[in-house]
């Protein structure tokens, strides 16, 4: 079993294993150069059961493992994988803006960018747009916060 000193390492493990994933919230934030801080891991993945598995392979060789027996998390839109600190995973076939429009994982998957680290990390991203899309859909402070700091790095 592999020592998870730091979420990202695990990200960097999932991202080598070609899970199809997206970090968001504010660590997608702060990938962009958005001067926020938080302590949360929020992962969106493709919700296959191949998909499911491939990550929760991953998890085990971290002593991560999910806050909701196994059989249930097909059913579940998120669960937690758990250890000294807790990493969010959904995995919603869509999120809603309540206004008609739809983001599917599918959709924002096709237009990810990969980030890439200074120690070769590469974590997968929704863009920008989708991102400021997702943040809008809460609508609480922290969100518009971060939209005000995405639309400037936006405009460079």
């Amino acid at each position: 079993m592999q020592n998870l000193s730091e979420p990202i390492e695990f990200i960097r493990e999932i991202h080598k294993a070609k899970v199809r994933y997206l970090l968001i919230g504010r660590r997608a934030v702060i990938a962009y150069g958005g001067p926020v801080q938080t302590m949360d891991y929020d992962i969106y993945i493709d919700s296959s059961r191949d998909n499911l598995e491939l990550l929760l392979g991953i998890a085990k060789k971290f002593d991560l493992y999910p806050g909701l027996p196994k059989e249930k998390i097909m059913s579940h839109f998120k669960f937690k994988l758990e250890n000294d600190f807790a990493i969010d995973i959904f995995r919603a076939k869509h999120f809603s803006s309540g206004r008609g429009k739809k983001y599917s994982f599918e959709d924002l998957y096709s237009r990810k960018v990969v980030a890439k680290g200074e120690s070769g990390l590469e974590i997968n991203l929704p863009s920008i747009n989708d991102l400021i899309a997702m943040k809008k859909l809460r609508s609480l402070p922290r969100d518009l916060e971060d939209i005000k700091y995405l639309r400037a790095i936006k405009k460079g």
